[in-house]
C-alpha cells in the first residue's frame, strides 16, 4: 500500500504495516480499517492490543482474548 499526500509519499509497506499507523493515517485525514481503529480506540483507555489485525475473525480473538477471565 503506497499513502500519498499532496504528491509525495506519506507512507508506503504492507496494508497492516500502513494501517497501523492510526495517527498518521488520521493526521493526512484518512482511516484504518474499523478493526485497527477499534483497538487504537481501546488502546487509548489503557488497553494494549496490537494495531495489525485486519480481519474481523482476527481482531474478535485478540479482543476475546484481552477480556477473557
Amino acid at each position: 500500500v503506497v499513502v500519498l499526500h499532496r504528491g509525495t509519499v506519506a507512507a508506503d509497506g504492507t496494508p497492516k504495516e500502513v494501517f497501523s499507523q492510526v495517527e498518521l493515517m488520521h493526521d493526512l485525514g484518512l482511516a484504518s480499517p474499523e478493526t485497527v481503529e477499534l483497538c487504537w480506540e481501546l488502546n487509548q483507555h489503557g488497553f494494549s492490543l496490537p494495531l495489525d489485525r485486519l480481519e474481523i475473525e482476527e481482531c474478535a480473538q485478540i479482543l476475546y482474548d484481552a477480556v477473557k477471565i
